[in-house]
């Protein structure tokens, strides 16, 4: 996994900062951030993407779902 730049790029050009998203998802702002990079494994919960997804009126699909069919996977 190599993070979510799709969703750091929605944040930035919203103007949205880490620890607005943090706060909403009731963790700290290092935690999210080793998510949004892809470090040591972590991830978002499924439960945590719908929260995101409703609360930022996104998809899923374009922000937090790897096109495998672009990868070759």
């Amino acid at each position: 996994m190599n993070g979510y730049n799709k969703f750091k790029q929605f944040l930035l050009e919203q103007g949205i900062k880490q620890e607005e998203v943090a706060t909403l998802l009731g963790m700290s702002r290092s935690q999210l951030n080793m998510i949004l990079n892809g470090q040591r494994g972590n991830d978002f919960l499924v439960s945590q993407m719908i929260k995101l997804c409703e609360h930022y009126n996104i998809s899923a699909d374009q922000y937090f779902i790897k096109d495998t069919k672009k990868e070759g996977i």
